[in-house]
């Protein structure tokens, strides 16, 4: 294995969560979203991250009654 000094480390980009890479590490994890959550998701797919964040928060915000 190489060794890579601290340079070259610090040029490394993080890599990027995707909804995929975030799939595959919860199958390992044992964890899955429920049917409520992937529809959730799934709506707001193709949507800017403040939408979706909105659309999610839409659903657990509590109600002023």
């Amino acid at each position: 294995m190489k060794n890579r000094s601290a340079n070259s480390m610090m040029k490394l980009k993080p890599a990027r969560l995707t909804r995929e890479r975030a799939e595959k590490i919860n199958a390992v994890e044992g964890l899955a979203l429920t049917p409520r959550m992937k529809r959730i998701l799934d709506a707001a797919a193709g949507k800017t991250a403040d939408e979706q964040r909105a659309l999610v928060r839409a659903q657990f915000a509590k109600e002023s009654a």
